[in-house]
């Protein structure tokens, strides 16, 4: 039998004990089942153990050790113990004076140190591989930090406890986010809700980043703490297109057009509107962060982190907005696309629950949208992984037939042109939101404004 690398980081008696008492007590299974795995335990024998255990009991079978004898027939390390006779040794070492609770908690504990210990291990090797570039170091440590921490426990609760919690929730949480600056999209995407995820997904051009910064900065207006994680472009990119949108307001009367804005070609007045929206935007719960690169667990923190920082204001963090999900990485390396946006999608569904926000993530679609005549798009084309479209709450699209309308441009005098010109009026600044998946809701259309001049998304289409 294996010895523990350290006295600390394991405890082989404590495990022995634990299988003891569960061959002899099975009641006790199911709290430990909740709790621990095979691999939390440091001996591997008495992870296989512990996995035939909790197998023979799922199948609601009893369980001794006579009953899981057969699992280990042609196990080596069972048969230098004695076989059967070290099962009836741990069975009837397994009655002690520590409650099954305690045994159960240290050997988690142990397994996570272990964890913890193995990934920084790791990351410091990894400091002396010149060849490796720093971020990625330094992201592989973030990871291993957030590695050994739990995440939050399943409930159990009865129909009228259910019920119970839910109204004191509704009570305490609110509605859930509202935008306010584009009505039709709070129409048909409803009030965000805490642990929702939503993906909005399209075709560059279709004005992804410009409706999540309305968005954003709709639900921050109203009160909503959000977070805007960009990934596609620098901080600086993003508070430009903001002012812009921001001096738009409700009726573009002041607005600032971006290109001024970006170009720094502004008249006085102009330079006093964006003086007047740096003052609003004093008031506005909305943080933008900007890392080159993003691992998921990383992101976990910095909501953490986010979190707490409004916390202390007297505020709570109730959107997450990441741009891009295709550019948040997995924190396992060496996975191919589909692994990697499937980790990253079920990781930012985790995240939405463990922190109690919705986390908007923007996608990418497809080429294939681009091969239809009507250049609508489907589910299936959320680019590299369907686990995308299982793990959301709601999936929604953007289409812009002006944009495809403008590439398509007939010569001047033909008939092409006259129903061109008649299509490209209707069109023009019409932004289309598909919601094509709503877990708890109608699916439908919505029509909004898109004024790309000043990258902003508002209501009356």
């Amino acid at each position: 039998m294996s010895e523990a690398p350290s006295p600390m980081l394991g405890n082989i008696e404590a495990e022995a004990a634990l299988l003891g008492t569960l061959l002899m007590d099975n009641r006790a299974i199911e709290a430990a089942a909740d709790r621990l795995t095979g691999p939390d335990f440091i001996e591997p024998l008495h992870g296989r153990i512990f996995e035939a255990i909790t197998r023979e009991s799922a199948l609601g079978r009893s369980v001794s050790p006579i009953t899981i004898k057969p699992h280990f027939t042609d196990d080596p390390a069972m048969q230098a113990l004695g076989g059967t006779a070290y099962l009836m040794r741990l069975a009837s070492d397994g009655h002690t004076l520590i409650a099954t609770g305690t045994l159960i908690e240290q050997i988690a504990d142990l397994s996570r140190r272990r964890a913890l210990r193995a990934g920084l291990i790791d990351a410091a090797g990894a400091c002396a591989d010149l060849t490796q570039p720093l971020p990625e170091i330094v992201a592989h440590a973030d990871a291993a930090l957030v590695l050994p921490e739990e995440s939050r426990e399943a409930r159990e609760m009865s129909a009228n406890e259910a019920l119970a919690a839910m109204r004191e929730n509704s009570a305490t949480s609110g509605p859930g986010v509202l935008c306010g600056a584009i009505p039709p999209a709070d129409e048909a995407l409803g009030a965000l809700r805490p642990g929702q995820l939503v993906v909005i997904a399209a075709r560059p051009g279709m004005g992804k980043t410009a409706f999540a910064i309305s968005y954003a900065a709709g639900a921050a207006a109203r009160g909503h703490g959000a977070l805007f994680v960009s990934l596609e472009m620098p901080g600086e990119d993003l508070a430009e297109r903001l002012a812009s949108d921001l001096a738009y307001g409700a009726d573009g009367k002041e607005a600032v057009p971006y290109q001024l804005i970006r170009s720094r070609e502004l008249s006085d007045w102009q330079r006093r509107r964006l003086g007047q929206v740096e003052y609003q935007a004093r008031s506005l719960p909305l943080h933008i962060t900007d890392p080159a690169q993003l691992r998921i667990g990383q992101l976990d923190q910095r909501v953490r982190r986010f979190a707490r920082r409004l916390a202390a204001k007297g505020q709570r963090l109730d959107l997450v907005v990441v741009d891009y999900l295709q550019l948040l990485h997995p924190d396992s390396r060496g996975r191919s696309e589909y692994e990697a946006i499937s980790e990253v999608s079920r990781m930012l569904k985790a995240i939405a629950k463990r922190h109690g926000v919705a986390i908007m993530a923007l996608a990418q679609l497809s080429r294939e949208v681009e091969k239809r005549p009507d250049k609508r798009p489907q589910l299936a084309d959320l680019r590299g992984s369907g686990q995308i479209e299982q793990d959301a709450d709601i999936v929604a699209f953007l289409l812009r037939q002006e944009y495809y309308l403008r590439q398509a441009e007939p010569n001047p005098g033909t008939v092409e042109r006259l129903e061109w010109e008649t299509a490209l009026e209707d069109a023009t600044s019409r932004l289309e939101l598909i919601v094509a998946k709503k877990r708890a809701g109608l699916t439908g259309n919505a029509f909004c404004r898109f004024e790309g001049a000043y990258q902003a998304v508002r209501g009356d289409a």
